[in-house]
């Protein structure tokens, strides 16, 4: 899984690039695009929006041209990951990106091992989500910031290159959107190991009286 630049349809042309937000700015610019969409347009208070489980998440950022145009927040259950604060700023709508980072981070997620996406879903968007394969779990009809929301689930192809126990070691420590290229601790294999047996001396007996 990598970080991935994609051409939009011929007629608009703009490049989009969508990666895990791995940097201060990244996040902040995450952070200001929920603000602009969810506080600003939906008119979501501060603590409703900003709910405390940012630094328990993995943040993904979208970019059109360079400029952020969306985000996603994903959290990460035993047996799903949840999509969460999915925004793309009012500008870039027309492009159909979301579809782009909803796909980016399904496969995110199956290389992490997951074969379950479940979203709490403003009613509203419903149609659109079915599309992508998504439906229902149960009849209830459930409130909070002031919309009618749904829960929704989609199933994943398991990955045949999902990290597992058996993976090979080196790629588990890899950061986790670059799994297919080598990390910069690989690099430190050269050196070797400063604490094998044979680099220590033995170590004295102790004498107990």
């Amino acid at each position: 899984m990598t970080t991935q630049t994609t051409l939009a349809p011929p007629a608009l042309t703009p490049v989009v690039t969508i990666k895990i937000a791995s940097t201060s700015d990244e996040m902040l610019q995450c952070y200001a695009m929920r603000a602009a969409v969810f506080m600003g347009e939906q008119e979501c208070p501060y603590d409703e929006e900003f709910d405390g489980n940012d630094y328990t998440a993995t943040h993904v950022i979208m970019y059109v041209d360079g400029e952020p145009a969306g985000s996603m927040r994903l959290r990460w259950f035993q047996s799903f990951c949840k999509f969460e604060r999915c925004v793309v700023l009012r500008r870039y709508r027309g492009l159909g990106i979301h579809h782009r980072i909803n796909a980016w981070c399904k496969e995110f997620a199956r290389r992490k091992g997951y074969t379950k996406v479940y979203i709490h879903l403003q009613k509203r968007h419903m149609p659109m989500m079915e599309k992508e394969g998504f439906r229902r779990v149960d009849d209830k009809v459930f409130n909070f910031c002031d919309h009618e929301h749904y829960a929704i689930y989609c199933d994943l192809a398991p990955s045949p290159d999902a990290v597992t126990l058996e993976s090979e070691p080196m790629v588990v420590n890899r950061p986790e959107d670059q799994l297919d290229e080598e990390g910069i601790l690989e690099l430190s294999m050269e050196r070797g190991a400063s604490d094998s047996d044979a680099s220590h001396s033995p170590r004295p007996e102790r004498h107990v009286n």
